[in-house]
């Protein structure tokens, strides 16, 4: 076969950056599915220690971003322990996420951008669709795992027919 022994010269470590690739889109998969099924203890565990969450919407009317919620970890995990003291919306929410789009910024950092759709359904069955935007994530890669840096949630739908402190 010759020097490259049947690999393409230039192809080398791709089949690392495409285990990268896969497990970036395992960790966007779990955040909606961890989220749906209220598993927030193991959806703050993708987060990095030092990572953060934000949620941000663009007001035409102002014309300019409003942040309408930006926490930190430690701050997601006592907001969460917290969940079960307060009124909240009793729907069931459902993500819907597509194919996160991944730019590799370094070698153990990338950039995913996701576009979303978040479903809720009342107890009575009634569904409809209640946000829709998109994951415009930073993740970065410590001890073979890739954790959120940042996780922003941009928000295209600004009017919700019904408040929740639970992430998106």
């Amino acid at each position: 076969m010759g020097e490259t022994d049947g690999k393409i010269p230039g192809d080398v470590g791709m089949s690392a950056r495409q285990d990268d690739l896969e497990a970036i889109r395992t960790v966007v998969q779990r955040t909606a599915s961890l989220l749906d099924a209220e598993q927030f203890s193991e959806w703050i565990s993708l987060f990095d220690a030092d990572g953060s969450y934000e949620l941000a919407a663009y007001s035409t009317e102002i014309r300019r971003w409003m942040t309408w919620q930006l926490s930190d970890r430690p701050t997601l995990e006592q907001m969460l322990s917290e969940v079960g003291e307060h009124v909240r919306d009793p729907a069931r929410r459902r993500h819907v996420v597509g194919l996160p789009l991944v730019e590799f910024t370094e070698e153990a950092a990338a950039r995913v951008t996701t576009a979303f759709s978040l479903f809720r359904t009342t107890p009575e069955g009634d569904s409809s669709l209640y946000m829709v935007g998109s994951y415009e994530d930073q993740l970065i890669k410590r001890d073979d795992e890739w954790r959120y840096a940042f996780h922003r949630v941009v928000a295209d739908t600004r009017l919700l027919n019904a408040f929740t402190h639970i992430p998106v």
